[in-house]
């Protein structure tokens, strides 16, 4: 047994000398020192580029792995090959004294030891950060300086208050005072969760939401939903809808009249001409009865009208209430007071015309377009000037110088005649527009005309919204009064 364990140990010994051989030429030479009676195996030799290299040239060093940057770098040699090299080779480091681990041993003198968190440490400190200058802003200090004096001030006055009450014997007083001052404990329950509080306390929500009032018959939350009412769109007012297709009209017909009876008939108007111009005839009087009849049955009646005109009365007044203020000199004359009730009521307007015995005042308010006609009404299209003409009267112009003259002078006795009776001369009369602009609403259900002998009168009739326009119109001047 042992022979063979021994003849084993030495089949691998050679084993391993072999492969030392193969791997490194240079451990042949005493391989066969030591074994005198085993030639060594010959190298195998090759020719040309067949041929092996010297064993000196062979790198027996391990490979390293060689960077990118170290791929391309010229190969040192191996050893030095001049004195100086050698000479300048760096010596090897020493080898680092090993450091032998000594164990902590505990000092009797010295205090115990502390926590870091017991002494306050945090360890090391975080890196530096650079901080930008703050600026305080102008007046910060004053106004802390200030409001540090007023309070110290009201504690002053709040000391001398109460030596005052201490000597007077109000101190109950102040006490009083100062507890009704105080704010009330805050309540037990809010007034909007005491319906979901059992105990009305909010001591009850540590029993657990079962315990609440949350899915109880008494409680406020239920299982309906309210809806809001749906309220229709902006976009669906105004729905667009799909524009028809335009198409051409059917070419109609020319319509012969006796004008054209030769251009259009030119061979049967030669042929019968009597027959032909009977059946034009015909033909215009039958488009004309068409006409009429097709206008008769598009025409309104006068209900109709009325309703048509109201409702464009109305379509205006959507559009916003203007009113206009009008300073009148003298309003005496029927015609205009007629023409200035009568137009208004036409045109929708309400407001008021004030009589006084200074100068008259005319205020309207309606819808814009409406204004605009009864301001053109005012300012241009009555004749202030002119007195109204008499009932049944006729203007009859007389032949010959003679009767021309006894006609004026009949004229001129009938205006001097009517002055005579009280009217006043309408020779300055004239109409100004005082103010003009946009109104919320109206003032006045209808036009009314009011005979107000005062200025206080005057001022009940308008109110107290519109009393400042009889002040404007009573203290307004027309320009040419104001240059002089």
């Amino acid at each position: 047994m042992a022979r063979r364990i021994a003849e084993a140990k030495r089949r691998v010994a050679e084993a391993q000398n072999k492969l030392a051989v193969k791997d490194n030429p240079y451990m042949t030479a005493p391989q066969i020192g030591k074994k005198k009676n085993q030639a060594p195996e010959p190298a195998q030799q090759g020719v040309g580029l067949k041929m092996a290299a010297h064993p000196l040239l062979l790198d027996a060093t391990p490979t390293l792995t060689q960077s990118k940057k170290d791929k391309y770098k010229p190969m040192q040699p191996k050893f030095a090959s001049i004195k100086a090299n050698l000479r300048n080779a760096p010596t090897p480091p020493p080898a680092a004294t090993p450091i032998v681990p000594r164990e902590p041993v505990a000092n009797p003198y010295a205090s115990a030891a502390v926590t870091p968190a017991e002494s306050g440490f945090e360890g090391a400190p975080k890196e530096r950060v650079g901080r930008q200058f703050r600026f305080n802003p102008k007046g910060k200090y004053v106004q802390i300086a200030n409001q540090v004096r007023q309070e110290q001030q009201l504690e002053q006055l709040k000391q001398r208050i109460a030596e005052s009450a201490k000597k007077a014997g109000l101190d109950s007083e102040f006490e009083t005072l100062e507890k009704n001052i105080r704010r009330d404990a805050p309540p037990a329950a809010e007034w909007w969760d005491a319906a979901l509080l059992p105990n009305k306390t909010y001591d009850d929500v540590e029993l657990g939401m079962s315990k609440l009032n949350i899915r109880t018959a008494d409680s406020p939350i239920t299982l309906y939903i309210q809806h809001p009412i749906p309220i229709p769109a902006p976009g669906d007012k105004t729905e667009q809808t799909l524009k028809p297709l335009k198409l051409t009209k059917k070419a109609s017909l020319l319509s012969i009249r006796l004008a054209n009876l030769m251009k259009v008939l030119t061979s049967d108007a030669v042929q019968d001409p009597t027959r032909v111009e009977a059946r034009v005839r015909r033909e215009v009087a039958m488009r004309k009865h068409q006409h009429e009849k097709m206008n008769a049955e598009r025409k309104l009646t006068d209900e109709q009208r009325r309703e048509k005109i109201e409702t464009k009365k109305a379509e205006e007044e959507k559009k916003g209430i203007y009113g206009a203020v009008f300073k009148v000199k003298t309003l005496s004359d029927p015609s205009h007071r007629f023409k200035v009730r009568k137009n208004a009521e036409q045109m929708n307007l309400t407001g008021v015309c004030i009589f006084n015995p200074s100068f008259s005042m005319v205020y309207v308010e309606g819808a814009a377009k409406f204004i605009r006609q009864y301001k053109r009404l005012m300012l241009h299209r009555i004749a202030w000037t002119e007195p109204a003409r008499e009932r049944g009267g006729e203007d009859v112009e007389l032949e010959g110088d003679e009767e021309g003259e006894g006609g004026k002078g009949k004229g001129k006795a009938v205006a001097s005649e009517s002055v005579e009776h009280g009217q006043l001369s309408l020779e300055d009369n004239h109409c100004w527009l005082i103010w003009e602009g946009q109104l919320r609403d109206r003032a006045y259900n209808n036009f009314k005309p009011k005979s107000c002998p005062t200025d206080a009168a005057a001022k009940e009739v308008l109110g107290e919204k519109l009393a400042g326009y009889w002040d404007q119109a009573k203290n307004w001047k027309p320009e040419e009064e104001e240059l002089f």
